[in-house]
């Protein structure tokens, strides 16, 4: 076998470490074939020696070393060939299927690397996708994307990048803006070609529609963050409100600590979950009081700061266990100056969500009442961690307030990405500079500039103009075998 083509033919496996069932190994470059053929015998003479195998087929058979004396076979294993350049990398890539086990898998891996291939860097199967034109640098993106998402949502908006939907706009973006480009040129080489008024007005008209259609673009990212950062939901109130069952609740199992001593939580408790296909990004707070104990002030703290960056806050004010539902026998001076951080919070955001807690208390009624009668224009629900009343309520506003942000619908493209919306954006700002030397109407040249400008931002989304140093960070945080 050629050494150049060894050191430019890669395998790593493509499953986690552990032990499974079965384990996926890759193998990809121009000695692929040669290699796969040295190391993998046909099950029986039914099925192909991997060299001659057709491009998208599968044979059984076994691994085994070529260079011992007698080869005894290293695992018994299904080898899919996928040839050039229809494959994912472009490259001829054997994917060896072999049993699940550390040793096995380590063995085969080991017989690849003592023959010469060379082992995988992070995310090499995927960067050679993207060098061979398999992929634009969006969708290569988009792979690490759908590989890392932990809610449906996420993973559907990962899956139209992917498939293309946001290079399509951005390459229909930049066909718009070729088109414009061009007019300029011919401007600037016959200013006497048409009318001059008639011409600008016409250019200037493109150049509008173009910007709409990027900041557009651009203010997807409002609902895209929230997928790709996580919605947060922060959950706060007074000690022993209920607040770490409200948590616990929405995740589904036992997360933080739940006592009837007032005061357990006293730091932020965080817990991913999936609500509607959105990414969540539960906080349980400390309960907000004044105190004196230095460890529980940090917590009170650190609540009232990730309040100031919830896109959601679930306020929870409940009635005390032995409560007989007599509202004189609440300390209304402290539930008064809860009322009213309440509305001034509430004149601050309208992300915020007021929880009647222990509904299931026999006497909770009266508070829940008097609530609303206090607090008659903010939304409020009664919920019972006991009987989880309310639970739908509560995750059903989480999914309200995501689709404020935008509600992308299934066939548009979402930028999640805060890399393309610092492209869109730099992309926005020559545009709107464009238009402005455009409307004083004696500098065409600086106009034609400030379009390319446009064009090379909008180029660093899709790769068409990238730089190595990029190139290199974005693919370095992709796992190795992707």
């Amino acid at each position: 076998m050629d050494r150049a083509q060894l050191n430019d033919t890669i395998a790593a496996s493509a499953t986690p470490p552990g032990t499974s069932g079965v384990a996926l190994i890759r193998l990809s470059g121009p000695a692929s074939k040669a290699v796969a053929a040295a190391i993998f015998r046909p099950q029986s003479p039914r099925f192909p020696a991997a060299d001659a195998m057709p491009g998208y087929t599968c044979a059984p058979g076994w691994i085994v070393d070529p260079l011992s004396a007698a080869p005894e076979p290293l695992d018994q294993v299904v080898l899919t060939h996928f040839s050039a350049p229809h494959s994912f990398t472009g490259e001829d890539v054997y994917e060896i299927t072999c049993h699940g086990g550390t040793a096995v898998r380590q063995a085969i891996l080991d017989l690849l690397f003592g023959l010469g291939v060379q082992p995988a860097g992070p995310g090499e199967f995927t960067r050679r996708a993207f060098l061979n034109g398999k992929l634009d640098l969006a969708q290569a993106e988009a792979v690490m994307d759908l590989i890392t998402a932990t809610a449906g949502k996420r993973a559907q908006a990962a899956a139209r990048q992917l498939q293309g939907r946001l290079s399509g706009e951005i390459r229909a973006i930049r066909a718009e803006l070729y088109n414009l480009l061009a007019r300029l040129e011919l401007a600037l080489e016959y200013p006497d070609h048409e009318d001059s008024h008639d011409a600008q007005a016409d250019l200037s008209g493109s150049l509008a529609a173009v910007m709409t259609q990027v900041a557009s673009l651009a203010a997807s990212f409002r609902q895209g963050r929230l997928l790709s950062e996580g919605f947060t939901v922060v959950i706060v109130g007074r000690p022993n409100a209920g607040k770490s069952s409200l948590l616990n609740t929405l995740a589904g199992f036992d997360r933080a600590i739940v006592t009837p001593v007032a005061g357990t939580t006293r730091d932020t408790v965080e817990e991913q979950v999936d609500i509607g296909g959105i990414p969540v990004r539960l906080i349980d707070t400390a309960g907000l009081r004044e105190t004196s104990d230095l460890v529980e002030r940090i917590g009170v703290d650190r609540a009232r700061s990730a309040i100031l960056e919830a896109d959601l806050i679930l306020w929870l004010i409940s009635p005390p266990d032995d409560w007989t539902g007599d509202l004189s026998q609440l300390d209304m001076s402290r539930l008064d100056k809860e009322l009213d951080e309440l509305r001034d919070l509430a004149e601050k955001t309208e992300a915020l969500l007021l929880v009647a807690g222990k509904e299931d208390l026999a006497a909770s009624a009266p508070l829940r009442e008097w609530l609303a009668n206090e607090l008659p224009d903010l939304p409020l629900v009664p919920f019972s961690a006991q009987t989880r009343e309310g639970l739908p309520a509560i995750r059903q506003a989480i999914v309200d307030r995501y689709n404020r942000a935008g509600n992308a619908q299934a066939d548009e493209a979402l930028v999640t990405s805060s890399r393309h919306k610092a492209c869109l954006d730099k992309t926005l700002f020559s545009l709107e500079a464009a238009a402005l030397e455009l409307e004083r109407g004696d500098l065409l040249d600086l106009v034609a500039a400030l379009v390319r400008s446009a064009l090379d931002n909008l180029a660093e989304i899709t790769g068409d103009l990238v730089s190595e140093t990029l190139i290199e960070t974005i693919f370095n945080r992709f796992c190795v075998g992707k």
